[in-house]
């Protein structure tokens, strides 16, 4: 069955450790795939797109933190990710740094990456192919999984704190959970809302509130509550 569903299929691999990008082509071909292992330096991210059209590329495996050995490429692999997402090519991020990256440069591209392979813990064959699918289905078939629909959800803004040189956003969003603050960079929010976004301020968002877990979380089209929203969301905000 593996050899049948990625059959003939494409996959360039973005990795800038020579034996992980080997390691991944070994579980390409087992799913029956067809690796292209792509060696450093990595083209530009504007160039991405002819390269992929160049090498009739169909699915892409993407390393997030692409610069740790030399300069293969000066960009994340989230990036590039959301690039091929825009240009209609399902690709799946690996990453061993979920937890330390999800607030900032993670959430920053999560609306465009379809699937997403945490490193060692679900680094195998199967769950591979079956992102690479996924990843396939929502970008190519516009379908993606129930945990990735977008819905309109109301936020509460408990605090902002300084991360570097980036500002984070953290909220509670009842419709999700009620007693986990979830983060967001600032610059997420249009310019022209950012002004508002202050403790105890509310903030609608379109967010994909099925997600069991807050690293797989993503913000978009973000707007200011009028005042019957203020007042339908009293209820789930006031607390006693």
């Amino acid at each position: 069955m593996a050899a049948v569903t990625l059959s003939n299929r494409r996959i360039a691999i973005l990795e800038d450790y020579p034996s992980n990008r080997d390691r991944l082509s070994s579980m390409v071909k087992l799913s029956g795939g067809v690796p292209v292992p792509v060696n450093g330096p990595a083209p530009k991210l504007n160039e991405l797109k002819g390269f992929f059209t160049d090498q009739n590329i169909q699915m892409v495996i993407c390393d997030h933190h692409l610069s740790e050995r030399g300069d293969y490429a000066p960009y994340y692999g989230a990036q590039a990710i959301a690039e091929c997402y825009r240009h209609g090519i399902g690709g799946i991020l690996i990453t061993a740094f979920e937890k330390d990256d999800a607030e900032l440069s993670l959430r920053r591209f999560r609306r465009h990456i379809p699937a997403l392979i945490r490193s060692p813990e679900d680094f195998e064959r199967n769950k591979l192919q079956a992102a690479l699918l996924q990843a396939d289905r929502e970008v190519r078939e516009h379908s993606p999984p129930i945990e990735r629909i977008p819905h309109r959800t109301i936020m509460t803004v408990r605090h902002v704190e300084p991360r570097g040189p980036n500002r984070i956003v953290k909220v509670m969003m009842s419709q999700w959970d009620a007693a986990e603050e979830v983060g967001f960079p600032l610059d997420l929010v249009p310019n022209n809302l950012q002004m508002a976004v202050k403790p105890g301020s509310m903030l609608i968002a379109e967010v994909n509130i099925e997600a069991a877990r807050q690293e797989d979380l993503y913000f978009d089209k973000f707007e200011l509550p009028n005042s019957d929203a203020l007042q339908n969301a009293k209820t789930l905000f006031d607390r006693p």
